[in-house]
């Protein structure tokens, strides 16, 4: 087992693969990696619509364990060992795979019952490292000062108002990787400063939004959901995108 993980710049929920064929699974399994996208997220805190047929997709997709990266978040306030340990083998099973490469905790719960599953579930080797859950960038700083999680991570919901405010956010240290949920409206599509300078790269607005985040000084790694390769390209390109400094600096202060 690895014992120390660096994740893909682009993280795949995989929620909404549950209704595809196995198939189609193994197709998005393998197109992911061929993208460059090697981290999968379980993330029980907001949905437990994930089925069994991803791990068998999974097994069967040619693909080695040790490529990957999975990881996990559990429902938010766990309060005991026993849940927590009984959760975690639950999407063990749901992944058939014998360990988790990330658990991301709320530790909302007692700390001294948390920090119990998680020394069981090491010295079983079913977790190589542990993540903190937040409710916004960078709001658990303080206690990360005294709990040096392995990665942190956050919803951000795209707004004119929350991009000016994200201008802010700074770059996690370097043992620590910031995952971020964006969560995108309407607005963008209507914003004609944000559609001038998307024509410009040839990006739809949500996809300039998408590069901004992902060439933000933070270092974000933001976590994509959908169930086609239309999805996960249109993200690998705006990652790719080449935009020039002034543009990113100031599309927050244009929208």
């Amino acid at each position: 087992m690895k014992q120390r993980n660096s994740y893909s710049r682009i993280v795949q929920d995989l929620e909404e693969w549950s209704e595809l064929s196995k198939g189609s699974k193994i197709r998005l399994f393998q197109h992911c990696i061929e993208k460059g996208i090697s981290s999968f997220l379980i993330n029980f805190s907001k949905s437990h619509n994930y089925d069994h047929g991803l791990g068998t997709a999974f097994s069967e997709s040619g693909l080695s364990r040790d490529e990957v990266q999975l990881i996990a978040i559990l429902d938010k306030g766990i309060a005991k060992t026993e849940e927590l340990i009984e959760q975690v083998e639950k999407i063990l099973n749901l992944m058939d795979t014998d360990y988790l490469d990330l658990l991301i905790l709320d530790f909302a719960g007692p700390h001294e019952e948390i920090i119990a599953a998680i020394e069981q579930l090491r010295a079983q080797e079913k977790l190589v490292e542990i993540g903190v859950l937040e409710e916004k960038p960078g709001d658990k700083s303080e206690f990360l000062k005294e709990f040096p999680a392995s990665a942190t991570l956050s919803a951000f919901k795209f707004t004119p108002a929350a991009v000016k405010s994200l201008t802010l956010a700074e770059a996690a240290s370097e043992e620590t990787t910031q995952m971020i949920i964006p969560v995108s409206g309407d607005w963008e599509n209507e914003n004609e400063s944000l559609k001038k300078t998307a024509e410009k790269y040839n990006l739809r607005p949500k996809e300039l939004l998408f590069s901004w985040l992902l060439h933000h000084r933070a270092h974000f790694h933001p976590v994509i959901k959908g169930d086609s390769e239309a999805v996960i390209d249109s993200a690998v390109n705006a990652f790719h995108a080449t935009i020039i400094d002034e543009d990113l600096e100031k599309l927050p202060e244009r929208l």
